[in-house]
């Protein structure tokens, strides 16, 4: 997938499935947002996404992943 696909769901509620069959529904974030200054592994790398469970939450419910490893997204309406 490319990042520029990727990138237009971020902030949006969305089930996102990676290369391994894992299935990841929530808020996708870029590492390196603001919110997440206290937490370096998501603050610090660059070009990882992840999903958190609200869109004010600053907790990962997910892995930390690469665009290349997303195998399909899409948009779910709450």
């Amino acid at each position: 997938m490319k990042r520029s696909d990727l990138e237009q769901y971020l902030g949006k509620f969305v089930e996102i499935k990676i290369f391994d069959g894992d299935v990841f529904k929530g808020f996708l974030h870029k590492t390196g947002e603001e919110q997440f200054k206290n937490n370096p592994n998501l603050y610090l790398c660059k070009n990882f996404y992840f999903v958190t469970g609200t869109s004010e939450s600053t907790v990962c419910i997910s892995c930390v992943f690469r665009t290349s490893h997303v195998k399909s997204i899409k948009e779910i309406s709450i």
